[in-house]
């Protein structure tokens, strides 16, 4: 081997990363791909896109594999989360909900009487967390059909009409498993669904109709309903009959431009609209799909800023139809779906067509400064408060916004940072480009990590909670996203070297912590991320006494060797491999990367936890089951989420040194144990159990 000096080194380097970012700018945009696998069915296939961040999985997979035990391998480089078609239910027909959720109605008894105040107390919680986000629904009209209900039965509702009012129930339901239990009147089970298939399965009414806006509104409901269930890949496919059905209706053509919409049929026709389009955004990005709304396509004007001239309404009296505080957050929300759009269509593209050009780049990286700057506005109380002016009693009027809502906001905001510069990192290249984009995911995922764990802090300690449960839960799944990607970039970062080992280790310790307390939703998900980073805890902390960590090393390398294994996976060899060894048990083959068996995880602790997941002999209610190739010998597990004050990794206590509560709830039944990080893009289902709380209308019945 040919000796050098440190001079010569050194110099070699920098003419090295000189030209290697020539390079990378001009030639070889950084990139992440997707991935095709055999589907459920003989002879099918399915794909998921490199936007769900399944290709960054497998570059922290293929960063870690040396350093993990025999007895576990972290990361499953198959699925992605909400991928519910790869999930194998051995019950489809069973409840979601057990008795201490609603009340089961036999069905010799079909008509079961409620009162008014009892259907507006059950559905506050969707009025209050989904209406003001996607404000898809005319909230006095549902009113109209509570009291209906009330006074006639539900048997009195059309199909379309059943249909959104089970959907705006079953959501509130599955909130309150995170909130307070104050209520303990039960819902009748008539005005829920009871399974995702009935939920699925209720659209064949509508789907068999011409197009109309209120069958649009139900199956917006059902897709709602879906995706706060975790069920993603269904979600989507209800997502394609919602795009075709919005051109149908000429939804995205802005209704201001024509004389025959009214001031409200307009107003409705855009609140629609731009909730399909923040949908459909959020599940494209979720499962890496191609966008099914194109900008190009649309010219309807956001809810809060109207371009086209508003035609007269006699009606209207001039007179708004509604607080227009109250669309500032939807059209936010919509305007960041345009700028994840951007994110997707410059970065996640088919490999042929990728030009990310570094102008291109600066002009998202731009917009989402500029989207930023404007919503730091939105949460400033005085700004959102001198919309409207002051109220009748002589004071500035409350601010709309939920502490919820300004969280999603914030949090918003940093995850665009890290769809951007994700794929940057997962290149691998050592150059002043990687080293700026590791930075900032690192500082967006820190922020994200941060500003959710004080949020839960000072919700338990307003309610005096010891369970986790706030009054203002974490109840969009796309937290659990967030909070699993910034604690994998964290990990990640330290083990190359550019952060902080022991404070990765802190934030991903909180990281456990906000799932363990999102699991209260009852969904695999949070609880199987919380085991995968305590695993990735471990093998950092082996990679540094093993005396493999190297900082800055190994990037190109491993990269060369995750770009070879994507490539042999879209290859039936590798397909059919992967597919025999999973149904034998044996190893994977992960392109290249020296890895160990995959064996089952024996229990799921979460960080400070020890023992905290561990089975309590009763046989599970469940209904969701996990795929037979991932089932530990040991059968059904359930959790409680406490947490142990002697932890190694962090003390118990959140900001301001305040004891951290611990999380003594109520168990959960969560199925089949799963495998660590293995299993964790394929645990999606769990039985549900959830409390209720106790709701008072607010200004949304009005919207």
């Amino acid at each position: 081997m040919e000796s050098t000096t440190p001079d010569d080194g050194d110099s070699r380097r920098k003419r090295r990363r000189q030209f290697s970012v020539r390079a990378s700018d001009a030639a070889t945009p950084p990139g992440e791909f997707g991935s095709m696998r055999p589907g459920v069915a003989k002879g099918s296939s399915s794909f998921v896109g490199s936007g769900s961040g399944i290709y960054f999985v497998r570059a922290v997979q293929s960063a870690f594999a040396r350093n993990y035990s025999q007895s576990s391998h972290a990361i499953d480089d198959d699925l992605v989360p909400g991928e519910d078609d790869h999930l194998h239910v051995q019950n489809p027909s069973g409840s979601l909900w057990n008795s201490e959720e609603v009340c089961f109605i036999p069905a010799s008894q079909p008509i079961v009487s409620v009162s008014f105040d009892d259907l507006v107390r059950w559905s506050q919680s969707f009025f209050n967390n989904w209406h003001p986000l996607f404000p898809f629904l005319h909230a006095p009209s549902i009113l109209g059909l509570f009291e209906r209900i009330a006074t006639h039965g539900v048997q009195s509702l059309c199909t379309v009409e059943a249909i959104t009012v089970r959907s705006v129930l079953s959501m509130s339901v599955a909130d309150r498993r995170q909130m307070p239990r104050d209520d303990l009147t039960l819902i009748p089970s008539n005005l829920v669904f009871s399974t995702i298939d009935e939920a699925i399965s209720s659209l064949t009414p509508v789907i068999m109709q011409p197009s109309t806006l209120s069958g649009l509104q139900a199956l917006v409901a059902i897709q709602v309903f879906l995706i706060s269930m975790l069920r993603l890949n269904a979600a989507s496919r209800i997502g394609g009959l919602i795009v075709r059905i919005t051109f149908h209706l000429g939804l995205h053509r802005c209704p201001s431009r024509f004389k025959q919409f009214t001031l409200a049929d307009a107003d409705m026709r855009r609140r629609l609209f731009w909730a399909i389009y923040s949908l459909e955004r959020y599940l494209s990005q979720s499962l890496g799909l191609p966008l099914d709304l194109k900008d190009d396509d649309v010219d309807v004007c956001y809810p809060d800023n109207e371009l086209h001239d508003i035609q007269v309404n006699e009606e209207g009296n001039g007179q708004p139809l509604h607080d227009p505080r109250l669309l500032l957050l939807p059209s936010f929300l919509a305007r960041h779906g345009k700028i994840k759009g951007l994110i997707l269509e410059l970065r996640h593209k088919c490999a042929n067509n990728r030009t990310a050009s570094p102008d291109e780049v600066s002009y998202v990286d731009a917009e989402i400064s500029k989207w930023w700057n404007e919503a730091q506005d939105l949460l400033e109380p005085d700004y959102i408060n001198d919309a409207a002016g002051e109220d009748p009693d002589g004071g500035q009027a409350p601010c709309l916004l939920k502490e919820t809502h300004k969280l999603l906001v914030i949090v918003q905001k940093h995850e665009s940072r890290i769809l951007l510069n994700r794929p940057v990192i997962t290149s691998g290249y050592d150059t002043s480009l990687f080293a700026a984009a590791m930075q900032k995911c690192i500082g967006a995922s820190k922020q994200i990590v941060s500003k959710v764990y004080l949020h839960l802090h000072e919700g338990m300690n307003q309610v005096g909670s010891r369970d986790g449960k706030i009054q203002n839960p974490l109840f969009w799944p796309g937290f659990t996203w967030c909070i699993w990607m910034s604690g994998l970039i964290l990990l990640y970062a330290a083990s190359e070297g550019y952060y902080s080992i022991e404070i990765a280790q802190r934030e991903a310790g909180r990281c456990i912590k906000i799932l363990e307390t999102l699991s209260l939703r009852g969904n695999f998900w949070p609880g199987a991320c919380a085991s995968a980073l305590i695993d990735l805890q471990k093998a950092l902390g082996n990679k540094l006494s093993n005396g493999t960590f190297e900082q800055h090393a190994g990037l190109q390398s491993r990269t060369k060797e995750m770009r070879t294994s994507t490539d042999a996976l879209n290859s039936i060899h590798r397909q059919k491999v992967r597919l025999r060894n999973s149904e034998t048990g044996t190893a994977q083959d992960t392109g290249g990367a020296s890895v160990s068996p995959r064996a089952p995880n024996p229990d799921f602790q979460p960080h400070g936890s020890p023992r905290a997941y561990q089975g309590n002999g009763e046989t599970p209610s469940t209904n969701n089951s996990i795929p037979p190739h991932l089932r530990s010998p040991q059968g059904a597990m359930a959790f409680s989420f406490q947490q142990n004050e002697t932890s190694t990794m962090e003390p118990n206590s959140a900001p301001g040194g305040v004891a951290w509560p611990m999380l003594s709830g109520p168990t959960y039944q969560m199925g089949d144990q799963f495998n660590g990080l293995d299993d964790i893009f394929q645990l999606m289902d769990a039985s549900y159990q959830i409390s209720e709380q106790m709701y008072e209308p607010g200004d949304m019945a009005q919207f």
